[in-house]
């Protein structure tokens, strides 16, 4: 038995992360294809958007337990067999919801058996795909040591980002051959991968840092709560675009949906060239880095917030700038108290609870504020991780 426990030495020899990468990017191929094939499993198994977005939402919040467990296993046991194991269940995962959606269409299955099998399917990915980033985070910055953490995060980040800009327009695809291919599709993706992570070399266990605790502790929650703020905030804004663009352009619903989608794709093209400009090269130290980033989330926030529609595309460039730049800046931070591993288990907790968060403010400010509050919102988030941020800035000390 191994461990996958720390790669800061001097002295690792680089190796490619673009297996890892790639294998991370499968997470938001599945996340955002799944949004764009919603409309089609409702047809398909007569199920309402309610129960479709239940079962979404039961697979991601199975990530609030296993994410940690799997960090904790991949220290243990190596990164190497938990990408593995996680990518087999998402293999898995997928091809049971796709057959069970190719059944229930042909009236094999009713919606009783469809349900249990549907909820099969979302139970094996929230329980096995949660270990996918944290092991691929934790794996690139072994092989990449002390020197490369920001650049091997980066890598990383960039394969997640590349997979969430290239799932919508794959699965738009996908639905003009077959109604089910796009599940086919990501049943398939996962097998070419579990073929380059086999082919990869299981690295040598690497001595830990003597500084590192190897439990959480409450000095250590302060960079739970920026990751935790981070997902909430960018869930806000995201969800919050439509109804503020509305009264923008007098409440055409064609332009609203076409603006949305520049904007989101902007956003990801934004992401995608902080990773690779900013963090790859690790200009910045963490603790600059991520001070940086709320900077930029709360000045992009605010102009979201009061700008037009022009004004507003320069916003959302700016807060996904800084949203690219936080991640690596607390999660390194983070890093340098708790064994990475574990590390990479709590961070994704945390983002999943933020996702969580902001799914139960949403009703909330909608009905007492008002739909155009959640820009708002989102923004109050952002000065608050600027505040932490600072805090943290004038707290935190080397260990």
């Amino acid at each position: 038995m191994r461990a996958c426990t720390e790669p800061l030495t001097e002295n690792v020899v680089p190796k490619a992360n673009w297996p890892l990468a790639l294998s991370a990017g499968l997470l938001g191929i599945g996340q955002n294809g799944l949004l764009v094939m919603l409309p089609q499993l409702v047809t398909l198994t007569g199920l309402s958007l309610s129960v479709w977005a239940g079962l979404l939402m039961f697979g991601s919040m199975l990530f609030l337990p296993a994410s940690p467990w799997w960090g904790r296993q991949s220290e243990r046991h190596g990164c190497k067999a938990v990408m593995l194991a996680s990518l087999s269940g998402y293999l898995v995962s997928f091809c049971v919801m796709a057959l069970v959606v190719w059944t229930m269409s042909n009236g094999v299955l009713n919606a009783v058996w469809g349900m249990a099998g549907l909820v099969l399917s979302r139970t094996l990915y929230g329980l096995t795909v949660s270990g996918l980033v944290p092991a691929a985070q934790t794996w690139a910055i072994q092989r990449a040591g002390l020197d490369k953490r920001m650049a091997a995060l980066a890598t990383i980040s960039s394969g997640l980002s590349c997979g969430r800009l290239l799932g919508p327009p794959l699965a738009a695809l996908m639905l003009s051959v077959n109604p089910v291919a796009p599940l086919w599709l990501m049943a398939m993706a996962p097998f070419i991968a579990l073929l380059l992570v086999l082919r990869e070399v299981a690295d040598p266990p690497l001595p830990p840092v003597a500084h590192q605790a190897t439990r959480l502790q409450a000095s250590m929650l302060p960079y739970l709560l920026l990751a935790l703020l981070l997902a909430a905030l960018v869930s806000l804004m995201q969800l919050g675009l439509s109804p503020h663009l509305y009264p923008l352009l007098e409440g055409n619903a064609v332009q609203v949906s076409h603006h949305v989608a520049l904007l989101l794709s902007l956003a990801a093209l934004a992401t995608l060239a902080a990773q690779f400009l900013v963090v790859r090269p690790q200009h910045f130290s963490p603790r600059v880095l991520l001070c940086m980033a709320a900077v930029l989330m709360a000045a992009g926030l605010g102009l979201m917030c009061i700008a037009d529609v022009a004004l507003f595309y320069v916003g959302i460039v700016i807060t996904s700038l800084g949203a690219a730049m936080a991640t690596p800046g607390y999660q390194l931070l983070l890093n340098d108290r708790l064994t990475t591993g574990k590390g990479a288990g709590v961070i994704a907790t945390s983002h999943t609870l933020g996702y969580g968060v902001s799914a139960l403010l949403v009703p909330v400010v909608t009905r007492f504020y008002g739909e155009q509050l959640l820009m708002n919102t989102a923004w109050g988030m952002a000065l608050l991780f600027l505040a932490i941020s600072l805090w943290v800035r004038s707290a935190d000390r080397t260990p």
